[in-house]
């Protein structure tokens, strides 16, 4: 027996819920808050005037702020002025939504008297504004319309940074470790969320709005390797839930902060400043066992797996470890430790099959559209949701998430992955068109419809995921999964653009949506169901797994025959 045979055997002796993978389970759940603090903060940072939040991500265009121009003539002496005295309507023009208009004031007859001509209007550069919260928006002068695009790029970059980080990331992953490229993240992405409070300028701020994620972007997916290794296989389902948890959690956290700060540069302070604590896991969190084994570091997994068992108070069978020591790289299997091919040979390979090409295209195609929806839900939520608290629709928008992943692993179990990841698709589309149609009188109608099209999108979130690691073989695995991440990665650049929409219908966005995630329910029929299927070694049997499932279901259909059979005989 091999040495990665040996840990997965160990892994039973070890324990599968004692105190080591609670400890450790405590320490990446705060990883994994931080990583939803981190990927969502732009929401609250850089809002957009006419929308609100987002979720995780993204964008600007989470405080419904509304501002006026400053008349200094008529006793204006400050933002935090008045925002509708008396005179307002002989200023300045409004909307046909009763609001006053952000850039605009009727031509001023005299610089100290507060009289107009009514029927000149001018800019005006200086504003009074509607309430406490203060974004980039008002720090930078942004409150134009013309500027809206600005604080919509904010998210966009934002994504853009994480796609050009994961490679980063991999790389120091693969090289130095998954605790080492784990700390760095963390530290990165506190140290530049800190950096951002400096900003002096628009310019600076998105450049360290896009390098903040390049180089602390992927620390759900170190964090997820890290819980998921030391436990056994039953209790795989169970470690995922306090990781997704953790994740709304951290969401929800997030919607609390911003409520109590409603301060751009306090709201980074608060979130990223305990971030810096994160260097102490150097000494606290334990390396990856399957990392050191594969870099044939033997003596120093040994350590880990010791560790482990004095924790949980297990009898561990020493001697199988007796010569584990360091330098032995060629008594590992590298392709059991997962370190297979890298992208651009498993492409290679999957060009010579059809099957696998396809395949890869049809999960691509899925992962984009359920990143636009679930990212631009997120986004939309506060502006669309139904209740005039924004920070309260994105609260609850987080939290939903919760039970939407157990009721999806429970439909995953009894359904199967196809039908979980269509249902998900079609019912997250359904929510999407109807809301809009909500009579304006039934408005508290709407933060349930929305809640139930959040609800459904994660639901497909967490299934694409789990589909796509076993639709693909062993050694393709890890490079295709990255692969279609990336590409959903264009799905999360986009959403944040969608608010813009407004500007046309505001039906527009969640018409859009709810086009992307029907045409992704009817996409996700072409999958294979894998449902009760041993996960793909070889490409052959990647491309027979349609064949497995239906030997599969012949199998059980002879017992359940054979069964009845005897029973009649009975």
């Amino acid at each position: 027996m091999g040495v990665n045979e040996d840990f997965d055997a160990m892994l039973h002796d070890i324990g599968a819920c004692g105190l080591y993978q609670i400890r450790q389970y405590t320490l990446v759940a705060f990883a994994i808050m931080f990583s939803a603090v981190s990927s969502i903060g732009f929401v609250f940072t850089a809002a957009i005037v006419p929308h609100r939040y987002n979720l995780i991500f993204f964008f600007a265009l989470i405080f419904h702020l509304n501002e006026r121009c400053l008349i200094g003539a008529c006793g204006d002496e400050s933002e935090t002025s008045p925002f509708t005295p008396d005179w307002l309507s002989e200023a300045v023009p409004f909307k046909s939504n009763g609001q006053p208009e952000s850039c605009l004031m009727f031509q001023s007859l005299n610089a100290t008297i507060c009289e107009f001509e009514r029927n000149v209007q001018e800019r005006c550069y200086s504003w009074v504004m509607d309430g406490p919260e203060r974004t980039i928006q008002t720090e930078f002068s942004l409150m134009c319309p013309e500027n809206e695009w600005k604080l919509a790029l904010v998210g966009t970059l934002n994504n853009l940074g994480v796609l050009i980080g994961l490679p980063i990331s991999g790389f120091i992953s693969d090289r130095y470790g998954r605790k080492t490229a784990l700390v760095i993240a963390l530290v990165s992405a506190g140290i530049f969320g800190l950096l951002k409070t400096l900003a002096t300028s628009y310019i600076f701020f998105v450049i360290l709005e896009m390098m903040e994620p390049m180089f602390g972007g992927n620390i759900y997916g170190i964090s997820f390797i890290l819980a998921l290794e030391m436990v056994t296989p039953k209790k795989r389902v169970v470690g995922n839930m306090v990781i997704v948890f953790a994740y709304a959690f951290g969401n929800a956290l997030m919607g609390l902060i911003a409520w109590a700060a409603r301060d751009w540069r306090v709201i980074l302070w608060a979130t990223n400043a305990p971030a810096l604590l994160f260097v102490l896991y150097i000494w606290v969190l334990p390396e990856s066992v399957r990392w050191l084994m594969s870099r044939g570091r033997l003596g120093d997994a040994k350590k880990v797996v010791e560790f482990a068992a004095k924790l949980n108070k297990a009898d561990l069978d020493k001697e199988s470890m007796k010569d584990w020591q360091n330098g032995q790289l060629d008594r590992v299997d590298t392709d059991a430790t997962g370190k297979g091919d890298n992208l651009w040979s498993s492409l290679r390979q999957v060009t010579k099959s059809g099957v696998l090409l396809l395949r890869l295209a049809l999960c691509s195609f899925c992962w984009a559209s359920v990143t636009l929806v679930y990212y631009g839900l997120s986004l939309n939520s506060v502006s669309l949701g139904g209740t005039e608290n924004k920070y309260l629709n994105f609260i609850s928008t987080s939290l939903v998430e919760a039970p939407s992943y157990l009721i999806t692993w429970q439909c995953m179990n009894r359904l199967g992955r196809r039908r979980t990841l269509c249902l998900t698709f079609v019912a997250s589309g359904i929510a999407c068109f109807v809301n809009p149609f909500v009579p304006d009188n039934a408005g508290a109608a709407r933060l349930p419809l929305y809640l139930f099209g959040k609800f459904a999108i994660t639901g497909a979130f967490d299934t694409v995921y789990v589909f796509t690691a076993e639709i693909f073989p062993t050694k393709l695995r890890n490079s295709l999964l990255g692969t279609c991440s990336m590409v959903g990665r264009i799905g999360s650049m986009l959403a944040p653009q969608t608010p813009l929409l407004t500007k046309f219908s505001k039906f527009l966005p969640l018409a859009l949506f709810g086009v992307v995630a029907l045409v992704a329910g009817a996409v996700a029929l072409f999958l294979p169901e894998t449902k009760g299927t041993s996960l793909p070694v070889t490409i052959k049997e990647a491309e027979e797994i349609s064949k497995q499932r239906k030997k599969l279901r012949q199998n059980q259909e002879d017992i359940q025959s054979d069964q009845e059979a005897t029973n009649q005989i009975i």
